[in-house]
């Protein structure tokens, strides 16, 4: 494998937010909206490759950063460390967004808890992220799936490190399985595969300093091997070509694919470059705030105009 750079893994980033953006405007709109068809239907299901591609740069940084300890204590720090970073980010975007569209846009907690559900119960359970697809923002499901990854990376991260393959393999089983588990939160057994796959990633990155010298020294057959990988990784993922692995099963190799794009092509196109890791840099910032607008604020001006439906 190649190593990513830090920039890498912003600018994967940036990929992934513009194709959440796609997907939540173009492959999932608002359920009163009008579906939309054609090649933009077909670039927004595409685009919920974001989820994977997330989860994918989550597990190697966490990678990256760990050191490993024998001591219980020394990965709590971590873990806790993780979880300050994202609750202080996610509460600031909760307390200003939330009353807004509570008290401008009437949109009432009920409206996402239930009309009969323990409201108070509920916004703490928002609050700690743990809501899932009852959040406020059906959006920030993603908050309760990644902060059971992080609670379980020092665990995660021992498996890869023993035996990578093996860890690999247990995950692809795991994902393959996860529709049979009674008990699955923020169906939790179908994502952990590229959360593991960016862990396993970061392991062997090392042990292919060979090839990453042989292909800077061939960058040719680099662009036009990673872009023959990309678009079976694609092929793979948007038609059941291999029998029960299409779709999301299929978003965390596409990930990788992605991964290896970045590190021969977008790292040498300087301009490309800069505009994704800059999206990448707002990404949590982006996740946490678009479906506001896309949903509960904008969603008449955004989904009904030709001009902006593109002839969908």
């Amino acid at each position: 494998m190649l190593a990513l750079s830090s920039q890498d893994t912003t600018v994967m980033k940036g990929v992934a937010i513009l194709a959440m953006l796609f997907h939540h405007m173009y492959g999932a709109p608002p359920p009163d909206v009008v579906p939309y068809s054609g090649i933009l239907e077909w670039i927004g299901v595409l685009g919920k490759v974001c989820v994977a591609m997330f989860l994918f740069c989550s597990g190697y940084g966490l990678a990256s950063k760990y050191e490993p300890s024998k001591s219980v204590l020394s990965d709590v720090r971590f873990v806790l460390r993780r979880l300050t970073k994202f609750y202080l980010n996610y509460w600031i975007i909760f307390v200003i967004f939330v009353p807004i569209s509570v008290f401008l846009f009437h949109r009432p907690l009920s409206a996402a808890y239930g009309e009969h559900a323990n409201i108070a119960k509920r916004l703490i359970y928002d609050l700690l992220g743990m809501q899932g697809m009852n959040s406020y923002n059906i959006t920030w499901w993603f908050n309760q799936l990644i902060i059971i990854l992080y609670l379980l990376f020092p665990l995660l991260y021992r498996v890869v490190h023993f035996k990578p393959w093996l860890a690999l393999l247990g995950g692809m089983v795991l994902m393959r399985i996860a529709s049979h588990i009674p008990y699955n939160p923020a169906d939790f057994c179908t994502w952990q595969l590229p959360f593991v796959l960016g862990m396993v990633w970061k392991c062997y990155e090392t042990k292919g300093v060979g090839v990453q010298e042989w292909l800077e020294k061939h960058k040719a057959i680099a662009v036009l091997s990673s872009m023959c990988i990309l678009c079976c990784m694609i092929l793979l993922r948007m038609y059941p070509i291999i029998p029960h692995w299409s779709g999301i099963r299929m978003d965390g190799f596409l990930s990788c694919a992605i991964a290896l794009c970045v590190i021969t092509i977008i790292r040498n196109l300087k301009y490309t470059n800069d505009v994704f890791a800059f999206f990448g840099k707002h990404s949590m910032n982006i996740y946490m705030t678009h479906t506001f607008l896309n949903w509960y604020w904008c969603k008449e001006w955004l989904h009904t105009g030709e001009w902006l439906r593109g002839g969908g």
